[in-house]
């Protein structure tokens, strides 16, 4: 057992070779934290900021590089949200990118991308799952140090999609300067984290506020409320609308095939930053009811980006098959 451990540092260091396929990071081996727990900034995990002044090429930041970091980008009056992505992505591609992008349009945002491609790649789900645990906690360092160069808390905004939000909700928790105002969960995974301790993943008491958005429920997302405010569009399950199996089947992509559902989180998402006040929805204590129209008259709240910080308990709305998904 203890010979794996030069193994698993050496591999973490060499970064393993792997093959893009479609939006998906395939590895030849896993980096697995647990048998290597030390994080090298910027080899294991990198935070790249991008800004309205530099929308599409990152600028490299660093815990204790005070140098590159005053020379960058980086307005600490502006607010501030975090990206982790999901299993066997990329910063530069899937949700990463959808996101980045739609928040370089409304202008004066820090984006900060937490790249950790080499510790959440395919096809080593078990690793990536534990990996998020890692990467949560070392992400929590990294907030820390900007908090100590002028970080508000109260400005910052954590966002992830699928283990991404699991690692998010590890780096609320863990963040030694206080609570970060805000978290999104974006279809939290499911599989290998029902039942954990609340420290291993997203729950309400990671941030001043959290708010979820299921897509994939029972599957490869979580089903159970998490946050202070939960939204199921369309009930929240497999097939959303357009992930029928009659439509994805016959598309090239094979990925999307099995992740369509879990994806439409992240998508609803983005176009939500674009439209803060649209997906409107309604609080009803289940689809069931919602669906048989017993909950009309509530007060209505818009999931995603424009949901109000007073927002409490469980919500639902139904979207369009294909983009633009609000009906409102």
């Amino acid at each position: 057992m203890q010979s794996m451990v030069p193994l698993a540092c050496f591999l973490s260091v060499i970064r393993p070779p792997g093959v893009q396929y479609e939006d998906a990071l395939l590895q030849i081996a896993p980096v697995d934290k647990s048998k290597c727990p030390f994080i090298k900034d910027g080899n294991d995990i990198g935070f790249q900021l991008f800004t309205r002044h530099n929308p599409t090429a990152y600028q490299e930041l660093k815990i204790g590089d005070d140098e590159s970091l005053f020379a960058s980008n980086m307005d600490f009056h502006a607010p501030t949200v975090m990206y982790f992505h999901a299993f066997m992505e990329q910063p530069d591609d899937g949700s990463g990118i959808m996101v980045r992008e739609a928040y370089m349009q409304r202008g004066d945002t820090n984006v900060i991308m937490i790249d950790a491609h080499h510790l959440e790649a395919g096809p080593w789900y078990f690793t990536a799952a534990q990996n998020t645990w890692y990467i949560g906690r070392f992400a929590a360092q990294f907030i820390d140090y900007m908090v100590s160069r002028g970080l508000n808390l109260n400005n910052t905004h954590l966002v992830g999609h699928s283990l991404g939000a699991q690692a998010a909700g590890v780096a609320g928790s863990a963040i030694k300067s206080g609570r970060v105002s805000r978290i999104t969960g974006l279809d939290p995974a499911l599989p290998l984290f029902s039942g954990l301790p609340l420290e291993q993943r997203l729950d309400r008491s990671d941030a001043q506020f959290v708010d979820v958005i299921h897509t994939d429920a029972g599957i490869f997302g979580y089903k159970e409320p998490v946050g202070h405010v939960d939204f199921y569009p369309n009930g929240g399950k497999s097939p959303q609308p357009g992930c029928e199996l009659e439509v994805v089947i016959p598309k090239q992509l094979l990925l999307n095939k099995f992740f369509c559902s879990h994806w439409r989180s992240y998508m609803f998402y983005t176009e939500s930053v674009l439209r803060p006040k649209s997906f409107v929805s309604v609080p009803c204590r289940s689809w069931h009811e919602y669906s048989r129209g017993r909950c009309a008259g509530g007060k209505t709240e818009h999931m995603g980006f424009g949901v109000q910080r007073s927002a409490r308990g469980t919500y639902y709305l139904i979207t369009h098959r294909q983009a633009p998904y609000s009906i409102e």
